[in-house]
């Protein structure tokens, strides 16, 4: 009789076992739902998106400037901030963090070196040429449209950034 309700009580806890293990797999399925949405909640979408020319530096300027993100890295915690003047070629080529804290404090880490990126127009196309202290470097852009862009075989999307810096319109460009 003690044999037979051991196996039960032995039972009833394999079961036990077996429904929490898969309330958890469900449950992170969830989690792992969640942080898609999240990251695609901070992507730019819009209903026509369309190339933009990339023999027009002053398009390609404006539309270059903004927050970007690596398309494979959408969950990352980095994102490019490229803050081109309205009137002048060229930005930081800037990977800040994106967290909850930047967005609370309005601070951002200081970067002592960033790259300097500017736009040249070459062979007809806009081109982008990069300046650090390692030396230089010019690289075509492969496509640009209002949502992504690609260079150097990178997709970066459009992404939300920190609304603190887009208000700062020390350059020019009409506020969103």
């Amino acid at each position: 009789m003690k044999k037979g309700v051991l196996i039960t009580i032995i039972g009833i806890i394999i079961i036990g076992i077996g429904y929490f293990g898969f309330q958890m797999f469900d449950f992170a399925k969830g989690v792992k739902e969640d942080v898609r949405q999240n990251a695609n909640r901070n992507l730019i979408m819009v209903a026509n998106d369309y190339e933009i020319d990339l023999t027009d530096l002053d398009s390609v300027r404006e539309n270059l400037n903004g927050f970007w993100i690596p398309k494979n890295n959408v969950n990352g915690e980095e994102i490019l901030w490229l803050n081109f003047h309205k009137t002048k070629n060229f930005s930081d080529w800037e990977t800040i963090p994106y967290t909850e804290e930047i967005e609370q404090t309005e601070e951002l880490p200081m970067e002592s070196c960033p790259t300097l990126a500017g736009l040249i127009k070459l062979n007809g196309k806009v081109q982008i040429e990069f300046v650090s202290l390692g030396g230089s470097d010019t690289t075509e852009i492969e496509s640009l449209s209002k949502t992504k862009f690609k260079i150097t075989g990178m997709t970066y999307l459009r992404h939300k950034g920190y609304d603190f810096l887009k208000t700062w319109n020390v350059h020019g460009y009409e506020s969103e």
